[in-house]
């Protein structure tokens, strides 16, 4: 937990420092996380005349009762093929987070140290107004998890330590509503 704490400070230092510069910056929300009761919040600024970076975190707690909680932070730089922000973009991002999900009636599980990994993104925004537009994204790359896994009672005792998991496939989807300020 330490090191994402300390690796999310970093990110977010960056982040400050860099906009600092910045000659637009924008605030988005993701539909489709919307949708799934995770509520998120997304900050994008412009790094240089074809780059950005961004920071997207999301949580939820409970959505539509299931016993079921995660937070998480999405860090990604972006290589836009023309104006920042607009049209086309390559991005590379990182996935962090933790979780403690109940599958059924008799087993939970829990990610005491977290998930993360890295992968790559491409996407289109398409803006509709001066400062409002839609940004439609997906990414690919891996995530990688150690969990435990307990009885789902109050209370319940762990029976199995550190089952590591690793997963290959999409680790970023989205339909953002953004807000740009600035230019």
């Amino acid at each position: 937990k330490e090191r994402m704490k300390r690796l999310l400070s970093t990110i977010i230092t960056v982040a400050v420092t860099a906009g600092l510069k910045a000659q637009l910056l924008a605030l988005k929300t993701d539909a489709l996380w919307d949708g799934l009761m995770t509520p998120n919040l997304g900050m994008e600024i412009v790094t240089g005349n074809k780059t950005s970076f961004g920071l997207s975190v999301f949580g939820n707690y409970k959505p539509w009762g299931m016993d079921m909680k995660m937070v998480g932070a999405i860090p990604e730089f972006r290589y836009w093929f023309g104006t920042p922000m607009k049209g086309h973009f390559f991005g590379a991002h990182l996935n962090i987070g933790a979780f403690n999900i109940s599958v059924d009636k008799h087993t939970r599980y829990q990610s005491p140290d977290g998930f993360y990994g890295a992968g790559v993104s491409y996407g289109y925004v398409l803006p509709f107004a001066r400062h409002w537009g839609a940004e439609f994204t997906v990414g690919a790359g891996y995530i990688h998890t150690k969990y435990d896994a307990y009885y789902n009672i109050s209370n319940g005792a762990r029976y199995e330590k550190g089952i590591p998991y690793n997963y290959w496939g999409l680790t970023k989807v989205g339909i953002n509503l953004v807000y740009r300020f600035g230019k």
